[in-house]
Parts: C-alpha cells; sequence; structure tokens
C-alpha cells in the first residue's frame, strides 16, 4: 500500500472524537510501517532462499537438460529404425515419440500486424478473435433513461475513506517500530 492511497476499512474501531481519530491516524501509520518492515524483512528471506534453491538446483537442471537433449537426438538420429511403424514407443521408465504438429507462420518476411491489417482490409471477421465485456466506465457518463433501456441502475454510495501523512509520524506520539511496546487504542484509552 503506497502513502496517500485511499484505504476503505471494513472493520471498526470506535473512534469518540477527532483527537482520537488522530490517535488512531497516527497508530495506523505505525502499523504500515512497521508492516512494510516485516515483508521488506520477508521479500529478502525469500530471495535468499530462491537464491539458494537455484544454486543447489544448478547442477541438475543441466544434468536434466543435457539428458533430455540427448533423448531427443538418440530420437532424431534413430528415427527411421525405432519409429518407422509406429509414432512412439513405451519403455519401462517412460513413452517417448514423435507427433504431428502443424504451425501458422507469416508468409515470407511477413508479420503478424500485417496478417491482422489484411484481415481488416478484406473484412473478414471469422479470422478476428474478439473479446466482449460490458464497458462499466462509458456507462457511467450514461443518463439513468438509457441505463435503464440496458437494465443498469446506478446506486450512490458515500465510502469512507482516509491518506496517510507518513512523514508525519513520529515516535513522540507513544508508538515505536518495536512489537512488544504496541499497545491498541482500546488499552490506551482505557
Amino acid at each position: 500500500m503506497a502513502a496517500g492511497r485511499r484505504i476503505k476499512p471494513d472493520n471498526l474501531v470506535c473512534v469518540r472524537d477527532l483527537q482520537e481519530a488522530n490517535t488512531v491516524l497516527g497508530e495506523i501509520a505505525h502499523l504500515k510501517r512497521s508492516i512494510d518492515a516485516i515483508e521488506a524483512d520477508m521479500n529478502e528471506s525469500i530471495d535468499k532462499i530462491k537464491r539458494s534453491a537455484e544454486a543447489f538446483s544448478a547442477p541438475r537442471r543441466m544434468r536434466l537438460d543435457a539428458l533430455t537433449n540427448g533423448l531427443s537426438a538418440f530420437a532424431e538420429f534413430n528415427k527411421e529404425s525405432v519409429f518407422a511403424h509406429r509414432r512412439g514407443v513405451e519403455l519401462s521408465f517412460g513413452m517417448m515419440g514423435f507427433r504431428r504438429s502443424s504451425e501458422l507462420k507469416p508468409q515470407g518476411r511477413g508479420t503478424w500486424a500485417q496478417v491482422l491489417e489484411k484481415i481488416k482490409e478484406l473484412g473478414i471477421p471469422e479470422a478476428l478473435r474478439v473479446r466482449e465485456d460490458v464497458n462499466r466506465e462509458a456507462l457511467r457518463g450514461w443518463s439513468e433513461e438509457r441505463l435503464k433501456l440496458l437494465g443498469v441502475r446506478r446506486v450512490e454510495k458515500d465510502l469512507f475513506w482516509f491518506a496517510l501523512k507518513m512523514e508525519n509520524l513520529n515516535h513522540e506520539i507513544g508508538f515505536n517500530d518495536h512489537k512488544d511496546d504496541m499497545k491498541p487504542l482500546e488499552e490506551k484509552t482505557s
């Protein structure tokens, strides 16, 4: 969550006046900074684990690639003898074989963008893939009568939000970065 981004809360702590509201904003900013630090530590740990796993698996990946390439070379080299009368062969540790496939490519030095332009130019809609969806942003500007034609209604909401001023966060308001020293608002105000 970036500083200054609007937040829409969905649970409740009782705030009785503006002084408490300010204290709550301070605690929220402190918690946000604390969570950011925890997540930074987490990401650093995850990155370290990833690097370790990559280093540990690198020789295995190299061996896997060498074996896969060797098996493929064997199959290509022996295609006429091993696969002369069949597309695949089953062995005790698995199967291998060849399968027919085809691929479409633009002719010569053509590109798919050029093919798309040609489809549009010739008016061949079945060659286009179109994803249909309701454009809700466009509907937002429509009148109530026009929306009603589609069976759509506008529902007005008044959503609470707040934005933190992280630059104003300081330790003088009673919050610090030590987990053991943090007390919820209910404990501080009772």
